[in-house]
C-alpha cells in the first residue's frame, strides 16, 4: 500500500504538468472567429431593403476583409434556392437580383462559406443567417 501511495505521488507532478500542457494546447487552438455581418445589420431579422442599401460583408477583426462567400436563400413552404457564390466581400449582381425577386414572407437569407484575407493568411468565419421580409 505504501508502495502504491509513493508511486502516486510521484506521478502527480507528470500527470498536472501533462494536463496543464493539454490545456494550453486547447486554448491555442480555440481561437474565436472573426465576426462577420451584412453591411450595418447587426440583428437576426431586418427588410430586404437593408440588406440591399448595403450588400457588403464587414468584419470586426483588425486586419482581416472578407474575401469570398455563398448566398443561399430559404422562404416558408419554398424550397432552398443556392447557393451562389461571391469572390470578394460584395454581393455579386446575380445575389443582389435573387434577393430583389425574392418576395416571400420571412425568408431566410443563409451566408456561409465564409473566407477572409487576414494579415495576407487565409482565415473563415462562422456562417450566419438574418430573416427578411419584403
Amino acid at each position: 500500500m505504501r508502495k502504491l501511495l509513493l508511486i502516486c505521488l510521484l506521478l502527480l507532478p507528470v500527470l498536472l504538468y501533462g494536463k496543464q500542457k493539454h490545456k494550453k494546447h486547447q486554448e491555442e487552438n480555440t481561437a474565436a472567429y472573426p465576426h462577420v455581418q451584412i453591411g450595418n445589420i447587426t440583428s437576426w431579422y431586418t427588410s430586404r431593403d437593408s440588406i440591399l442599401a448595403n450588400p457588403t460583408l464587414t468584419t470586426d477583426s483588425v486586419g482581416c476583409r472578407v474575401s469570398g462567400f455563398t448566398v443561399s436563400l430559404q422562404a416558408p413552404g419554398q424550397p432552398f434556392f443556392g447557393p451562389l457564390y461571391s469572390n470578394t466581400w460584395e454581393m455579386t449582381e446575380v445575389q443582389k437580383s435573387k434577393i430583389k425577386e425574392w418576395n416571400f414572407k420571412d425568408a431566410t437569407i443563409y451566408i456561409q462559406d465564409i473566407h477572409l484575407n487576414c494579415h495576407e493568411k487565409d482565415a473563415v468565419a462562422n456562417p450566419f443567417s438574418v430573416k427578411f421580409d419584403h
